[in-house]
């Protein structure tokens, strides 16, 4: 009697034991899929469907209105990425094509018909990527990407550079110019110095 009394309580014991962790992995498996829910809804994303490409630039325009992407949490100043068979692009949304440089991806609102076009600022969008009407595209929020410091420095020097050149056409270039009378001189700066005396 002992022994069945001491096999039934081990095995309520075993039971409640086993309850206990499947609850547990319950409990944690629920609060993992809660913060995965939680992390998409902080990142803006919706599905479009190509309505149309436009003839002459082969913008590709969509189904989405300006109310579904405020609505989906996209900023109207913000980025975006923009996947398409696999192939993943990320650009700004502006207002003009001619906000981005020329060559440069981009999304806006297309004035006629309200909806999200993407488009390529002197270029072929729906070519580049092989997009037809019906496609449906995976977008969204993006950061925008971090820009090369060399662009920054390069504007810098440019400045520098310019300041340069008026300097030497300023001083030593109108110096030599006066001095030898020469219209050679007025040429460019290193040719001008590395000509041959006569």
């Amino acid at each position: 009697m002992k022994r069945l009394t001491s096999y039934l309580l081990a095995c309520m014991v075993g039971a409640f034991g086993l309850y206990g962790c499947g609850g547990a992995e319950t409990e944690e498996t629920a609060m993992e899929e809660a913060a995965t829910e939680e992390m998409a809804a902080d990142v803006a994303m919706i599905n479009v469907e190509v309505s149309s490409i436009s003839e002459e630039f082969a913008n590709i325009n969509t189904n989405a209105t300006s109310d579904q992407l405020t609505e989906a949490g996209f900023a109207s100043d913000g980025w975006i990425s923009i996947t398409h068979n696999e192939q993943t692009l990320v650009m700004p949304m502006v207002v003009d094509y001619g906000d981005v440089a020329e060559g440069a991806w981009l999304a806006r609102m297309d004035e006629e018909s309200g909806t999200l076009q993407i488009a390529i600022n002197g270029g072929n969008a729906a070519t580049e990527i092989g997009a037809a009407v019906g496609d449906m595209l995976h977008v969204m929020a993006a950061d925008a990407p971090e820009m090369d410091m060399g662009e920054g420095d390069m504007g810098e020097g440019e400045g520098d550079m310019g300041e340069g050149e008026g300097d030497m056409g300023d001083g030593d270039m109108g110096e030599e110019e006066m001095e030898d009378g020469d219209s050679d001189a007025s040429m460019g700066g290193e040719e001008a110095t590395t000509q041959p005396a006569q």
